[in-house]
């Protein structure tokens, strides 16, 4: 079993130092464009600004609640959770002063190192088991932008996600690299008990609709989910049926 970091409060100068050791690598652009990653802002009706201004919502209600683990679920697959949250972390990295790490916890199908084009530098499960150091996990894409892959694939994600050395992994990430937003893609919310695994350790829940298939009745299931686990912190819908714009804005919770 590996040793995380104490619980001690980090100054400015030793988090600055833990996110200048995190490997970098390069993204490539014509990746992003093909997974539909909109890395520059562009001008109004423009899909990436749609994103910064759900970052912009975002970063407020997790001001004001204070929030910082949000996971991205939603009730089934295929409701676009992946494409959101690693947008998302994408528009939050373009604000410079804001920290973001984003942290693929979907372990039955891990999909971020593909839609970034980038390989993991090795399974997250292990890191979760409390078997390898977490700190060995994250790679920098962007001064402010840190990424916490997995490639390998786990039937029974619940098995690890439910350990208590799992929620130890993420606070030891969360307080070595003091992000401004912790992003968790989880798998789907009334689909196994992966996500309900974890749920306590997340500050809130953003929940992805989709506009052709999520029905009333799923949303109902995820918010008795979550009721005592987590806080209900907005919806997307996405795939709406103004096909202009991929997803509508989310519906905010004070």
């Amino acid at each position: 079993m590996v040793q995380v970091a104490g619980s001690r409060n980090l100054t400015e100068t030793e988090v600055e130092l833990n996110w200048s050791r995190l490997p970098s690598v390069q993204v490539d652009r014509a990746v992003l464009r093909e997974q539909q990653l909109y890395s520059d802002s562009g001008t109004g009706g423009d899909p990436a600004d749609a994103f910064d201004l759900l970052r912009t919502e975002l970063l407020q209600a997790a001001h004001n609640h204070g929030l910082t683990r949000i996971a991205v679920t939603s009730a089934h697959r295929g409701a676009g959770v992946t494409h959101v949250a690693a947008n998302l972390a994408v528009a939050i990295a373009r604000r410079k002063s804001a920290r973001v790490v984003l942290t693929d916890l979907d372990l039955a199908r891990p999909d971020l190192s593909a839609r970034f084009g980038i390989k993991a530098p090795g399974p997250l499960p292990p890191v979760l088991m409390g078997e390898v150091a977490p700190m060995v996990q994250p790679l920098r894409v962007a001064g402010n932008l840190a990424l916490v892959l997995n490639e390998q694939r786990v039937a029974a994600p619940a098995s690890i996600l439910g350990e208590h050395s799992a929620r130890e992994a993420l606070d030891d990430l969360e307080r070595m690299l003091q992000p401004d937003i912790m992003l968790i893609d989880l798998p789907p919310l009334i689909e196994g008990d992966a996500a309900l695994s974890i749920l306590p350790a997340m500050d809130g829940i953003l929940l992805v609709a989709d506009g052709t298939t999520t029905t009333r009745r799923d949303l109902q299931q995820c918010e008795r989910a979550l009721e005592g686990k987590t806080r209900l912190v907005g919806l997307v819908l996405n795939r709406a049926e103004d096909a202009t714009r991929r997803w509508w804005r989310r519906h905010r919770r004070d």
